[in-house]
């Protein structure tokens, strides 16, 4: 997994977001687990993309159990 220098502090906050809201043990598979509320992206993916908002929208979802991890 790489992360390009410019976005490393942006990696950190949104991994520390995940955290809040799943296991600490569980955020880097989910993050490398192709998930179906992302169409089968994975969470690295669409963050290398620069889809944030669609992320932190699932995170939001999966916090308030309208959506699953997978």
């Amino acid at each position: 997994m790489t992360i390009e220098k410019n976005k490393l502090i942006e990696f950190v906050n949104f991994v520390n977001e995940c955290c809040i809201v799943m296991d600490d043990s569980f955020v880097a598979d989910w993050l490398n687990l192709p998930n179906c509320n992302l169409n089968m992206s994975t969470p690295l993916d669409l963050f290398k993309e620069g889809e944030t908002e669609k992320l932190y929208r699932l995170l939001y979802f999966i916090d308030i159990e309208e959506a699953d991890l997978y």
